[in-house]
């Protein structure tokens, strides 16, 4: 007999893999004013479909997980983000942007292998109550909501309530000029470190990022960051936050720090932001009966060596309605204040040439829609 034979026979063997579909669907209409074309100085407003994230960014994927016995079990994920007002992958087009991994759980923790989210992501995740939408934290930060590394390990562990991970990838960021260089070992390297107790009604967390450049192949661009120039072999992009979270009966109010070094520097159209920003976020989320839910966040964001003293202080409230356990509407209403050489924008779910903020101005964003969970 064959191997081809014996291994489907050793394979039904073994308990089977449960697998399951699952996603998000949902869009919005977003007015945003105070938009401004560099090239002619001008400012207008759009009504537009926000064309990357509503509530909470579409996706769908699937996952899996098998029984191996005495405790241990095999998973897998494969996630895939899209544009829902034009059907477009996102992710710079990958079949499965947003997560493909597999890897192995048990009383140890998870292991895994693959494309996955950095411990920077794991790190936030309990105190960023408004997550990956359209006024979410990447207005000030774009790298918050794409915190995926390619090419990676990571370890995830639980044990009662503390929380433990560290994540290594060698390649990065395939797509981006930051794919795995054979001639040198640190090139393009990516590693993340993660420490966090939740106790029934608090919790603290803390993590360390750091994104490593290459001199190969013009560069690793800076993905997601609005920077000048590429990270170069030597340099790298560091990121590392405290954060905590309190919950009272229905509210939960969470407080974020983040801090950023970067050696490649930061810039906007007007001029240099220096190398280094500090991030304050305030978060409130409150159940006020069960289909309504309110929250919001006010946010500082400082660039520290700007060669114009500049900053950004964000403000965010959204309102949802669920309908059921899976669908709800939105409204949600952001206003962006600049200060100096920064141009952030009040929306990140919109991008694209033409559509920025002008450098030290202010710009409102209002944006309405329906999110679907499946």
């Amino acid at each position: 007999m064959g191997i081809a034979s014996v291994l489907p026979m050793m394979a039904g063997a073994q308990g089977s893999t449960n697998v399951t579909l699952y996603g998000i669907v949902g869009t919005g209409i977003e007015y945003v004013n105070n938009v401004y074309n560099v090239e002619t100085g001008e400012k207008h407003s759009s009504v537009h479909f926000n064309n990357v994230t509503s509530s909470i960014s579409s996706r769908w994927g699937l996952r899996g997980k098998e029984d191996l016995g005495n405790g241990l079990s095999a998973a897998f994920v494969l996630e895939s983000g899209f544009n829902t007002a034009t059907g477009i992958s996102r992710q710079g087009g990958r079949l499965f942007g947003r997560q493909a991994w597999v890897g192995l759980k048990g009383d140890f923790g998870q292991l895994a292998f693959g494309r996955q989210y950095n411990m920077l992501k794991r790190g936030l995740s309990e105190a960023d109550l408004l997550g990956s939408n359209t006024h979410g934290l990447a207005s000030l930060n774009s790298y918050i909501p794409n915190t995926r590394m390619d090419n990676s390990i990571t370890y995830l562990g639980k044990f009662d309530g503390l929380r433990f991970g560290a994540a290594y990838a060698r390649g990065r960021e395939t797509l981006k000029g930051c794919g795995v260089d054979y001639t040198d070992q640190t090139a393009c390297q990516a590693w993340s470190v993660m420490l966090g107790y939740d106790a029934a009604n608090w919790g603290v967390a803390a993590a360390y990022d750091v994104l490593q450049g290459t001199d190969a192949g013009g560069g690793a661009w800076n993905e997601w960051y609005g920077a000048g120039a590429p990270l170069l072999k030597d340099e790298k992009d560091r990121h590392w936050t405290l954060n905590g979270y309190v919950k009272f009966d229905d509210l939960k109010v969470s407080l974020i720090y983040l801090n950023r070094k970067n050696d490649a520097g930061m810039a906007s159209y007007a001029g240099s932001l220096g190398d280094r920003s500090d991030m304050w976020s305030l978060n409130a989320a409150y159940q006020a009966s069960p289909s309504v839910i309110l929250d919001g966040s006010v946010n500082y964001l400082r660039y520290k060596d700007a060669d114009v003293a500049s900053k950004s202080w964000f403000y965010v409230a959204r309102a949802r309605y669920l309908f059921s356990k899976r669908t709800h509407i939105f409204i949600s209403a952001a206003y962006m204040d600049n200060k100096g050489y920064a141009a952030n924008s009040a929306s990140s779910g919109t991008s694209g040439a033409g559509f920025q903020a002008e450098a030290g101005g202010s710009q409102t964003s209002v944006a309405v829609g329906l999110t679907h969970h499946f």
